[in-house]
Protein backbone atom coordinates (compact mmCIF):
# COMPACT_ATOMS: atom_id res chain seq x y z
CA UNK A 1 0.00 0.00 0.00
CA UNK A 2 1.15 3.52 -0.81
CA UNK A 3 2.14 5.25 2.44
CA UNK A 4 -0.05 8.22 1.56
CA UNK A 5 -3.08 5.91 1.59
CA UNK A 6 -2.42 4.55 5.08
CA UNK A 7 -4.61 6.20 7.76
CA UNK A 8 -2.43 8.45 9.92
CA UNK A 9 -3.23 9.33 13.54
CA UNK A 10 -1.29 12.13 15.24
CA UNK A 11 -1.39 12.13 19.02
CA UNK A 12 -0.27 15.76 19.19
CA UNK A 13 -3.19 16.94 17.02
CA UNK A 14 -6.66 17.54 18.42
CA UNK A 15 -9.07 15.39 16.38
CA UNK A 16 -11.59 17.57 14.60
CA UNK A 17 -15.08 16.43 13.70
CA UNK A 18 -18.04 18.16 12.13
CA UNK A 19 -20.37 15.86 14.09
CA UNK A 20 -19.96 14.77 17.71
CA UNK A 21 -22.10 12.18 19.44
CA UNK A 22 -22.11 12.91 23.16
CA UNK A 23 -23.02 9.87 25.27
CA UNK A 24 -24.19 10.06 28.87
CA UNK A 25 -21.05 8.82 30.62
CA UNK A 26 -18.57 11.11 32.36
CA UNK A 27 -18.77 14.60 30.88
CA UNK A 28 -15.50 15.75 29.25
CA UNK A 29 -13.14 17.56 31.60
CA UNK A 30 -12.95 21.30 30.93
CA UNK A 31 -9.91 22.13 28.81
CA UNK A 32 -9.18 18.49 27.94
CA UNK A 33 -9.08 17.03 24.44
CA UNK A 34 -12.74 15.89 24.37
CA UNK A 35 -13.87 19.27 25.73
CA UNK A 36 -12.04 21.06 22.92
CA UNK A 37 -13.50 18.70 20.31
CA UNK A 38 -16.98 19.36 21.70
CA UNK A 39 -16.44 23.12 21.79
CA UNK A 40 -15.37 23.23 18.14
CA UNK A 41 -17.89 20.72 16.75
CA UNK A 42 -20.13 21.87 13.96
CA UNK A 43 -22.95 19.63 15.16
CA UNK A 44 -23.66 18.02 18.56
CA UNK A 45 -25.93 14.99 18.82
CA UNK A 46 -26.70 14.11 22.44
CA UNK A 47 -27.72 10.69 23.69
CA UNK A 48 -30.75 11.24 25.88
CA UNK A 49 -29.69 12.65 29.31
CA UNK A 50 -26.33 13.88 27.98
CA UNK A 51 -28.31 16.84 26.66
CA UNK A 52 -28.92 18.10 30.20
CA UNK A 53 -25.21 18.06 31.03
CA UNK A 54 -24.27 19.68 27.69
CA UNK A 55 -26.81 22.47 28.12
CA UNK A 56 -25.66 23.11 31.68
CA UNK A 57 -21.93 23.15 30.88
CA UNK A 58 -22.02 24.99 27.54
CA UNK A 59 -25.10 27.18 28.03
CA UNK A 60 -26.72 26.13 24.77
CA UNK A 61 -28.86 23.35 23.38
CA UNK A 62 -27.48 20.45 21.37
CA UNK A 63 -28.48 20.30 17.72
CA UNK A 64 -30.52 17.17 18.37
CA UNK A 65 -31.27 14.80 21.26
CA UNK A 66 -31.77 11.14 20.37
CA UNK A 67 -32.80 8.22 22.59
CA UNK A 68 -35.63 6.61 24.50
CA UNK A 69 -35.78 9.76 26.70
CA UNK A 70 -35.95 7.78 29.95
CA UNK A 71 -33.25 9.96 31.55
CA UNK A 72 -33.94 13.28 29.83
CA UNK A 73 -34.90 15.99 32.35
CA UNK A 74 -34.84 19.29 30.45
CA UNK A 75 -37.01 20.50 27.59
CA UNK A 76 -35.29 20.75 24.22
CA UNK A 77 -36.53 21.91 20.86
CA UNK A 78 -35.22 19.06 18.72
CA UNK A 79 -35.80 15.65 20.34
CA UNK A 80 -35.98 12.39 18.39
CA UNK A 81 -37.58 9.77 20.63
CA UNK A 82 -36.86 6.15 19.72
CA UNK A 83 -38.79 3.91 22.08
CA UNK A 84 -37.41 0.49 21.06
CA UNK A 85 -35.12 -1.19 23.58
CA UNK A 86 -33.21 -3.51 21.23
CA UNK A 87 -30.37 -0.98 20.92
CA UNK A 88 -28.84 1.58 23.27
CA UNK A 89 -28.93 5.35 22.86
CA UNK A 90 -25.50 5.50 21.21
CA UNK A 91 -26.71 3.18 18.46
CA UNK A 92 -29.89 5.23 18.06
CA UNK A 93 -27.85 8.45 17.80
CA UNK A 94 -25.51 6.89 15.23
CA UNK A 95 -28.42 5.69 13.09
CA UNK A 96 -29.87 9.20 13.20
CA UNK A 97 -26.54 10.59 11.98
CA UNK A 98 -26.41 8.08 9.12
CA UNK A 99 -29.99 8.84 8.09
CA UNK A 100 -29.05 12.52 7.79
CA UNK A 101 -25.79 11.92 5.94
CA UNK A 102 -23.61 13.04 8.85
CA UNK A 103 -20.60 10.82 8.26
CA UNK A 104 -17.80 9.75 10.61
CA UNK A 105 -18.97 11.23 13.92
CA UNK A 106 -16.61 11.15 16.89
CA UNK A 107 -18.00 9.73 20.14
CA UNK A 108 -17.41 11.54 23.45
CA UNK A 109 -18.73 10.75 26.93
CA UNK A 110 -18.78 7.01 26.21
CA UNK A 111 -16.87 5.99 29.34
CA UNK A 112 -17.12 6.56 33.07
CA UNK A 113 -19.97 6.23 35.54
CA UNK A 114 -21.52 2.78 34.91
CA UNK A 115 -18.98 0.18 33.80
CA UNK A 116 -21.53 -1.86 31.86
CA UNK A 117 -22.44 1.22 29.81
CA UNK A 118 -18.74 1.90 29.23
CA UNK A 119 -18.09 -1.57 27.81
CA UNK A 120 -21.27 -1.56 25.73
CA UNK A 121 -20.50 1.88 24.28
CA UNK A 122 -16.85 1.16 23.50
CA UNK A 123 -17.44 -2.10 21.68
CA UNK A 124 -20.60 -0.91 19.95
CA UNK A 125 -18.51 1.97 18.61
CA UNK A 126 -15.95 -0.58 17.38
CA UNK A 127 -18.69 -2.49 15.53
CA UNK A 128 -19.84 0.78 13.98
CA UNK A 129 -16.30 1.83 13.05
CA UNK A 130 -16.35 4.95 15.24
CA UNK A 131 -13.55 6.65 17.14
CA UNK A 132 -14.10 7.19 20.86
CA UNK A 133 -12.18 9.98 22.60
CA UNK A 134 -11.90 10.19 26.39
CA UNK A 135 -10.02 12.51 28.75
CA UNK A 136 -7.17 10.01 28.80
CA UNK A 137 -6.83 8.75 25.24
CA UNK A 138 -8.67 7.53 22.20
CA UNK A 139 -9.99 4.25 20.84
CA UNK A 140 -9.48 3.98 17.09
CA UNK A 141 -10.94 1.14 14.98
CA UNK A 142 -8.30 -0.29 12.66
CA UNK A 143 -8.67 -2.83 9.88
CA UNK A 144 -5.82 -3.11 7.42
CA UNK A 145 -2.96 -0.59 7.69
CA UNK A 146 -2.64 2.32 10.12
CA UNK A 147 0.15 4.51 11.47
CA UNK A 148 0.13 6.30 14.83
CA UNK A 149 2.45 9.27 15.41
CA UNK A 150 3.13 9.20 19.14
CA UNK A 151 5.90 9.81 21.65
CA UNK A 152 8.24 7.02 22.70
CA UNK A 153 6.78 5.30 25.75
CA UNK A 154 3.15 6.15 24.91
CA UNK A 155 0.81 3.45 26.29
CA UNK A 156 -0.92 1.53 23.50
CA UNK A 157 -3.36 -1.38 23.74
CA UNK A 158 -4.92 -3.51 21.04
CA UNK A 159 -8.29 -5.21 21.61
CA UNK A 160 -9.23 -7.91 19.11
CA UNK A 161 -12.74 -9.39 19.42
CA UNK A 162 -12.02 -11.98 16.72
CA UNK A 163 -9.44 -14.62 17.81
CA UNK A 164 -8.67 -15.26 14.13
CA UNK A 165 -7.07 -11.80 13.91
CA UNK A 166 -3.54 -11.75 12.52
CA UNK A 167 -1.35 -8.69 12.95
CA UNK A 168 2.08 -7.28 12.22
CA UNK A 169 3.53 -4.25 13.94
CA UNK A 170 6.48 -1.87 13.95
CA UNK A 171 7.40 0.51 16.74
CA UNK A 172 5.95 -1.41 19.68
CA UNK A 173 7.92 -2.50 22.73
CA UNK A 174 6.40 -5.98 22.37
CA UNK A 175 5.82 -6.68 18.66
CA UNK A 176 2.57 -8.29 17.57
CA UNK A 177 3.91 -10.20 14.58
CA UNK A 178 2.37 -13.65 14.78
CA UNK A 179 0.62 -12.84 18.06
CA UNK A 180 -2.19 -15.25 18.91
CA UNK A 181 -5.20 -13.32 20.20
CA UNK A 182 -6.29 -15.90 22.74
CA UNK A 183 -8.68 -13.39 24.28
CA UNK A 184 -9.91 -9.84 23.84
CA UNK A 185 -7.21 -8.24 25.99
CA UNK A 186 -4.16 -10.39 25.21
CA UNK A 187 -2.46 -7.49 23.38
CA UNK A 188 -3.29 -4.80 25.92
CA UNK A 189 -0.80 -2.71 27.93
CA UNK A 190 1.90 -2.33 25.30
CA UNK A 191 3.87 0.86 24.64
CA UNK A 192 5.54 2.68 21.78
CA UNK A 193 9.26 2.13 21.26
CA UNK A 194 9.39 4.62 18.35
CA UNK A 195 7.79 7.90 17.29
CA UNK A 196 5.64 6.07 14.74
CA UNK A 197 3.76 2.85 15.42
CA UNK A 198 2.60 0.97 12.33
CA UNK A 199 0.01 -1.78 12.45
CA UNK A 200 -1.47 -4.12 9.87
CA UNK A 201 -4.49 -6.12 11.02
CA UNK A 202 -6.46 -8.80 9.18
CA UNK A 203 -9.63 -8.03 11.17
CA UNK A 204 -11.09 -4.93 12.76
CA UNK A 205 -9.48 -4.22 16.13
CA UNK A 206 -9.66 -1.35 18.58
CA UNK A 207 -6.38 0.45 19.19
CA UNK A 208 -6.25 2.51 22.37
CA UNK A 209 -3.62 5.25 22.43
CA UNK A 210 -3.16 7.24 25.63
CA UNK A 211 -2.67 11.00 25.52
CA UNK A 212 0.63 12.35 26.82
Amino acid sequence: MNNSAIPQFHNSTIPQSQTVILAAGSFPRKGGVPWRILASAGRVVCCDGAADAYSRRFGREPDVVVGDCDSLRGRFRNVVKVAEQETNDLCKAYRHCVSNGWSDPVVLGATGRREDHTLANVFLALDLGLTVVTDYGRFVPVEGDAAFHVGVGTPISVFAPDPATRMTSRGLEWPLDGHVFANLYSAALNRASAEIVELVSSQRVYVYVAFA
